[in-house]
């Protein structure tokens, strides 16, 4: 792996180069395998010599497909890692092609203002188990593809359609947006139209105003004990449980 070659990979934990480049990284086995368990085709592989020996097998599988691979030395590796602890391997994936979202869908997640990476990841993942697959951005979120975002995601990513810098204005003609609030209702009794979109804001600073006016509906989840707040994260979770079996 040449010098060239470690900047290239080391500029894409940046945005602006992913952007360039149209290409993200991930790391760990996990989520290489979730890739391919999802269909999705790195354009590269890079690994460890320490990790062939403790994945053999699965290395194999690797070498004898057509994805590109290369075996480099642990010190590159960690070069190029954007972990404390490197796993032994890193893979480098094609960003998917921006469309404008399909307003057929029925179902939307809008997140709004939501700038950690942890929250952002572990939305995505939650979105992903509960089969809610579309979901859009606001301007100001955290870039999707974030390597702190993509590892919180765990896999979640592969298995949903993201679109980012969406108006939420792009929805109201056809769908009610529904948003997470501390003034909603309770959404165990609600009923969620067919046509929707549960809209999320952050932590810190909730819904913008532009979002609160084109809302129709709030919902709330009602505190039971005690704690300033419910990390958005969490309460994402709770409410794509509620919105997928109402």
């Amino acid at each position: 792996m040449t010098n060239k070659e470690i900047k290239r990979i080391q500029s894409l934990k940046r945005g602006k180069c992913r952007r360039e480049h149209g290409q993200f990284l991930i790391e760990g086995k996990r989520l290489v395998q979730s890739a391919f368990e999802r269909k999705i085709k790195p354009d590269l592989i890079y690994f460890t010599e320490p990790f062939q020996r403790e994945n053999t097998e699965w290395i194999q599988s690797i070498e004898s497909s057509d994805v590109s691979y290369e075996n480099i030395p642990t010190k590159q590796l960690e070069k190029i890692s954007f972990t404390k602890s490197p796993s032994g391997i890193l893979a480098v994936c094609k960003i998917p092609e921006q469309h404008l979202p399909d307003l057929n869908q029925n179902r939307w997640i809008y997140l709004d203002r939501i700038s950690d990476p942890g929250n952002m990841g572990t939305i995505l993942r939650s979105a992903a188990w509960f089969g809610l697959n579309h979901v859009a951005l606001s301007s100001d979120c955290v870039d999707p593809f974030n390597p702190k975002v993509v590892r919180a995601g765990m896999g979640g990513h592969f298995g949903i359609s993201i679109h980012s810098n969406v108006d939420l204005g792009r929805f109201s003609k056809t769908h009610t947006l529904i948003g997470g609030n501390h003034r909603g209702a309770d959404p165990s009794s609600f009923k969620f139209p067919e046509h929707c979109v549960l809209v999320l804001g952050s932590e810190a600073y909730g819904l913008s105003s532009d979002s609160l006016e084109m809302i129709k509906q709030k919902v709330a989840i009602e505190k039971m004990g005690f704690g300033e707040s419910l990390n958005v994260g969490s309460a994402a979770a709770i409410l794509m449980y509620l919105f997928t079996n109402k």
